[in-house]
């Protein structure tokens, strides 16, 4: 709703310790300062909205100025995320615990209501101490030909031991390059510091060069969320690229980067020719292989900085084919280089699949037993695929699975790893992009087999969660179907409802504020949809699981009830302030609910009473009066002996019309029986006095 516009600017406020865990559990929302070009966060910081920090952007993330008071630092930056890239709220928990002087320090984090775009944003406010980044973040592939002593002592002695804390916190930093590594301080400082990763889901803004190669595959938004393997390789090649005086690889894109490292191996690829001193060589050569599980470890890191000489790996060669196949008008001798090219020509892939010439080349050209089992894994599995449309693409990437286990999923338009559906996800909805690819993936079974036989599925909880998405995905009810996909798979997605258009929702404690303030400004004409009642269900369903039946009643008092019922235990659960705008809606919109009552006298005793609670502002209190069983049973007892009175009268008035109706003979018997009685009375009375004057004379 484009009116709904947060409470009042100037006045609104809502205390909190300046501490990231609690800013992430409740989430700080604070309001501007009364000169328009300030926004108060946490009482104790001041967001300075004309002093942009472009060189701290990162695209659709950008920085602001900010001035700490109290015991904080009066030199500060905030970072305004987009909901289109969603934080990592989750992990700022665990960075607010890291203390190393050589990664930026975490001040707090929560949500503001920001004047320049009428709406709520979530930020993160970091202690300004960086400089300029060490190359520019245009610059993405560079060589920069800095000595190796410089470079052991200023950046990489810093580096591992800011990585050290961070796995000791069992957190990935997953944006480790050249250009989040920044100057520390003051131009000319000689140490770096390493750069904030918060604020966009992991690896979504690192360069695909820092990237393993199968993460390097995937769209960025698609990566998930990485290890401590993938932060020792962006380690390695920012390294490289610092140390290295040209590049080898200048003027190719990423796709043919990618390639040349399956060929030819990272190390070659970007280093080249480079000569190298013996211990540096070692630690390259260590950081930069392209089997996670030979890469070395913080460990290794450890023993090679106290001058322990480590024997060297060798990596698994990558299988190569004794004669090509042609796809696409092209040669390859590689399953890993087919498998990232077939989703190119789905329609050849599919030929080649049903006549059996893949299965030829892998028996004869391959000696390789594992992808040939995994091959005809795979096409037990296509041969239960709906010939629907998209079946061609949908065998593409199973096959491409089988060719190159570690490979993203491609399906149309999509690449990407099982673990960042979510996120990609999530990016794709908030864009208004084309959702059809992301239902199919939801609704197929062809991403099971790229789940089950990776090496690391991200932990056996993925074919779950992909089986419970396409149960919701597939059902229509008011809390399943896309939405509840959206929040389910990414539980660090605000809520996305319209409703909230301006508002940035994290969890139901922070739903009724904002529905309270959407009804101090306006009266809209509901206040749940099925975004915000599958947002209730997957975060806490006690909230709103109970009164389902209501929510999704055909008669519309029911449904109002159901959202009376929810809103009132979401404040009574977690202990709320009391919300008078939105008690004064409920107020307002309860005529269903009073048509349903047929004593008008109750009716307008129960309306004078709710008008009296709804200046309290107390929703438990509203949702009492109606759960109150004996309201509705005796309302309707009453009614029901009020119906067989009414019946009563109903036939006496019947059957007086009936006699009416015949006018002319209309009373003649009860007057003839009156007539008799009269006669037979005056009768006894002639006869009476007849005797007695016998008596007497006689």
């Amino acid at each position: 709703m484009a009116d709904n516009v947060p409470e009042k600017e100037a006045d609104r406020t809502v205390s909190q310790k300046n501490d990231p865990e609690s800013s992430q559990d409740k989430g700080s929302m604070e309001s501007a300062n009364t000169n328009n070009t300030e926004v108060v966060f946490n009482k104790n910081v001041s967001i300075l909205t004309n002093k942009p920090l472009h060189h701290l952007d990162k695209g659709k993330i950008k920085a602001f100025a900010a001035v700490g008071r109290n015991k904080l630092s009066n030199d500060l930056f905030a970072m305004m995320c987009d909901k289109s890239m969603t934080p990592r709220r989750t992990a700022s928990i665990k960075y607010s615990k890291v203390t190393n002087s050589s990664l930026v320090k975490l001040v707090g984090s929560g949500k503001v209501y920001w004047p320049p775009e009428k709406s709520e944003k979530f930020f993160f406010i970091f202690e300004n101490t960086l400089g300029k980044p060490i190359i520019s973040r245009n610059e993405k592939y560079p060589a920069s030909n800095w000595r190796a002593e410089d470079v052991m002592v200023n950046i990489a002695y810093p580096i591992i031991s800011v990585l050290k804390n961070m796995r000791d916190k069992d957190l990935v930093h997953s944006q480790i390059w050249p250009g989040n590594m920044f100057y520390n301080g003051m131009a000319g400082a000689e140490k770096i510091s390493l750069g904030e990763c918060l604020t966009v889901p992991s690896a979504s803004l690192l360069p695909t060069l820092y990237e393993p190669i199968e993460r390097a595959l995937a769209n960025p938004e698609s990566r998930g969320p990485g290890s401590f393997a993938d932060d020792m390789y962006s380690f390695g090649v920012s390294l490289a690229v610092i140390l290295r005086t040209s590049d080898p690889m200048a003027g190719m894109s990423d796709e043919k980067i990618i390639e040349h490292k399956i060929e030819k191996g990272s190390y070659a690829t970007l280093l080249g020719k480079e000569r190298l001193s013996g211990a540096m060589l070692e630690l390259l050569r260590g950081l930069l292989y392209d089997d996670p599980e030979q890469r070395w470890t913080l460990e290794d890191l450890e023993s090679w900085m106290d001058g322990r000489r480590l024997s060297p790996k060798q990596s698994p060669k990558r299988v190569k084919a004794t004669r090509p196949i042609i796809f696409g008008g092209k040669k390859y001798t590689r399953p890993e280089l087919l498998a990232k090219d077939a989703h190119k020509h789905v329609d050849e892939m599919a030929r080649l699949v049903e006549t059996g010439e893949l299965s030829q080349w892998i028996d004869r050209a391959i000696e390789d037993k594992l992808i040939k089992v995994r091959l005809e894994q795979v096409m037990k599995d296509i041969s239960s695929y709906d010939r629907t449309d998209g079946y061609n693409a949908r065998l593409t990437a199973a096959i491409s699975v089988a060719l190159y286990t570690e490979c993203p999923v491609y399906y149309r338009s999509l690449k990407f790893l099982p673990a960042g559906f979510g996120k990609a996800f999530t990016s794709a909805y908030v864009q208004k992009k084309e959702m059809q690819d992301y239902i199919d993936v939801l609704r197929y079974t062809f991403i099971m087999p790229s789940i089950r036989m990776r090496k690391n599925t991200g932990a056996t909880s993925q074919p779950a969660r992909f089986d419970n998405a396409r149960s919701f995905i597939n059902q229509t009810t008011l809390s399943s179907g896309l939405e509840r996909c959206l929040y389910f798979l990414d539980p660090e997605c605000p809520c996305l409802s319209p409703i909230l258009e301006n508002f940035y929702v994290q969890t139901p404690e922070e739903l009724l504020p904002a529905l309270d303030s959407i009804c101090e400004n306006s009266r809209p004409r509901i206040l749940f949809d099925r975004h915000i009642v599958s947002f209730l269900s997957v975060k806490d369903r006690r909230n709103v699981d109970p009164y389902m039946r209501d929510l999704t009643s055909s008669e519309p008092y029911r449904r109002m009830l159901g959202q009376i019922r929810t809103l009132a235990t979401i404040q009574k659960r977690s202990r709320l302030d009391k919300f008078q705008s939105l008690a004064g809606w409920i107020a307002d919109n309860l005529e269903e609910v009073y048509a349903r009552f047929h004593d008008a006298k109750k009716r307008d005793s129960i309306k004078s009473h709710i008008n009296k609670i709804q200046k309290t502002g107390d929703l438990t209190q509203i949702a009492y009066i109606f759960d109150d069983p004996k309201l509705f049973q005796g309302d309707v007892g009453s009614f029901y002996q009020a119906m067989q009175e009414y019946q009563k009268l109903e036939i006496e008035k019947n059957q007086i019309e009936d006699l009416l109706k015949n006018k002319k003979n209309y009373g003649q018997h009860s007057g003839q029986q009156v007539a008799s009685v009269i006669s037979m009375i005056l009768s006894f009375v002639i006869m009476v006095l007849a005797a007695y004057f016998i008596i007497i004379k006689g």
